[in-house]
């Protein structure tokens, strides 16, 4: 359940050049345009992380080797970012960050290529023209 008892699939678009997040409901396409004052993350294993494995994803005859990467420190039991890349080229595979108790981001990658396809991904639709302002809570009561 979301903010309000609401609950729902929605789609997300970052457009970090001009600090704006689009939330767009699945089921109704009402958008709602937010102000993004995160930065840009790109998905990389950052310096200071934490070697935590390697291991082989797949089946027999159709594996790739994979390492598991985190932002544990020793002096902390649990993690807030974990990253799975490949060990060639060091692709990533996926990535979860926890937020809180309650807020979980996980992405898988898969069908990778290099470039961008389709720029009109990143096109809202039209719904998110007359986009409402919303504000968002950290808690979901």
């Amino acid at each position: 359940p979301g903010q309000s008892g609401r609950s729902g699939f929605y789609e997300y678009i970052y457009l970090y050049k001009n600090s704006v997040l689009f939330k767009i409901e699945q089921v109704t396409k009402q958008c709602t345009k937010l102000p993004l004052v995160q930065a840009w993350d790109p998905y990389d294993i950052p310096d200071n992380s934490t070697y935590e494995d390697e291991y082989n994803i797949g089946g027999p005859g159709d594996q790739i080797k994979v390492q598991e990467w985190s932002d544990r420190k020793p002096a902390r039991k649990f993690e807030q970012w974990v990253g799975v890349y490949t060990v060639k080229d060091c692709y990533p595979v996926q990535e979860t960050y926890t937020e809180s108790y309650n807020v979980t981001t996980s992405t898988r990658f898969f069908d990778l290529q290099l470039g961008i396809r389709d720029p009109s991904v990143f096109t809202p639709p039209s719904t998110c023209q007359v986009a409402s302002p919303e504000e968002m809570s950290n808690d979901c009561s």
